[in-house]
Order: C-alpha cells, then sequence, then structure tokens
C-alpha cells in the first residue's frame, strides 16, 4: 500500500512538471499579469521595450520583426526605447530612436542600428557620431540632426524613464500585450520561446 502511495505520488510530481512544459504558457512562469494594467491601449497592443546596446535586443529584433509579419492583418509592434533617469548611454539610445521616429526612419533603420553598436562597436550616444554614422547610412543628415535636436524629441527623452516604468518593465527586452501581460527572453530561456508565449497571449487576448 505504502509503495503504490509513494508510487502515486511520484507520479503526480512528474504530472505536474511535465504540464510545466507542455500545453499552454503558464502565468508567473513562462509571463506575467502587470500589477496595474495599462489603460487605453487595444487588447491585442504589442509594445516592446529595448536598448540598441543589449545584445539580447539585438537577437531578438528580426524573430520579432518576422513574427508581425506573419500575422494576418500585420501587427505594428510599438517600439518603447529602454530608459532609467540614472543611464546616460540609456537616454542617449532612447533620442537616437526617437529622433529616427520622428523621420519614420525607426523601423528600417532598427536593424543597422543594432549592427552598428553590438558588431561594429560604434558608440552612437552622441551627435556628432550619430551624424557620421548617418551619412554612412545614405540618410539626410541635416533631417537627423534637426529631428535630434528637436524640442519633441527632448520630450520624448525626458518621458522616456516613466514610460518605461508604465509597462513595469525591469529588463530588456520585454514584450507587453494588451498592457496586462509581459514576457521575455530572461523569462522563457530564447527568443523562439518567448515568441510562443508572446503569440498564445497575443491570440487569447
Amino acid at each position: 500500500m505504502k509503495k503504490t502511495m509513494r508510487l502515486l505520488a511520484l507520479t503526480a510530481a512528474l504530472t505536474c512538471l511535465l504540464g510545466a512544459s507542455s500545453g499552454d504558457p503558464k502565468e508567473g512562469v513562462q509571463y506575467f499579469r502587470l500589477k496595474h494594467p495599462v489603460t487605453g491601449v487595444a487588447a491585442r497592443q504589442v509594445v516592446e521595450v529595448f536598448w540598441y546596446d543589449c545584445p539580447d535586443s539585438y537577437a531578438f529584433e528580426k524573430p520579432l520583426e518576422n513574427w508581425a509579419a506573419r500575422q494576418s492583418p500585420r501587427v505594428k509592434v510599438v517600439r518603447v526605447p529602454a530608459a532609467w533617469t540614472d543611464q546616460p548611454d540609456q537616454l542617449a539610445y532612447a533620442r537616437l530612436f526617437y529622433a529616427l521616429d520622428r523621420l519614420g526612419l525607426a523601423e528600417r533603420e532598427a536593424l543597422p542600428v543594432f549592427h552598428a553598436v553590438r558588431d561594429q562597436h560604434q558608440d552612437l550616444t552622441t551627435e556628432r557620431r550619430v551624424l557620421a554614422w548617418a551619412a554612412t547610412q545614405g540618410l539626410d543628415v541635416d533631417a537627423v540632426r534637426t529631428a535630434y535636436r528637436s524640442k519633441s524629441v527632448d520630450a520624448k527623452v525626458e518621458a522616456a524613464p516613466a514610460l518605461r516604468e508604465r509597462y513595469q518593465v525591469v529588463e530588456e527586452p520585454t514584450v507587453v500585450v494588451g498592457g496586462r501581460f509581459r514576457t521575455s527572453p530572461l523569462q522563457v530561456g530564447t527568443a523562439s520561446d518567448t515568441l510562443s508565449v508572446m503569440d498564445h497571449l497575443y491570440r487569447t487576448a
């Protein structure tokens, strides 16, 4: 009898463990519910919080782009640069993102920026270096300079840390779906598994 009970307990434990690695993603394991949901956003809004100098953000960029393109209709991922008030490099890269975004170039130039920063080890945290990089990309350097110095970009950079906090993000990259659920490669383990979790959240939103 005792042997049978031990076997039953072992079977139950194994079932529990297997259940955690199969089927639908588990809340509190592969994704978390935001303590304070972001209001005023669509149920299927997809936000990615990233940093140009983050290797995991770089590795996640192309798979996320491919996932968005496969959806019908195509998903417009809202990019939010990760920024903390005491991290000047992150604020500088937020400025670069918002300058490109002002010109409608942020999505097109995402991988080139990652390539420059991560593969070529370029420091794009100053206006001079950004403009030199823009010239190598064939961009309108005067337009980039104007955007980089604009008051609207100033305001977005200043608001960037609060925007990150609004989505309750503590690591990058992080994806937030519908303003209610967040997941990340750090939580899940790999970029492909993160996309699977994200896909589940997106389809059940």
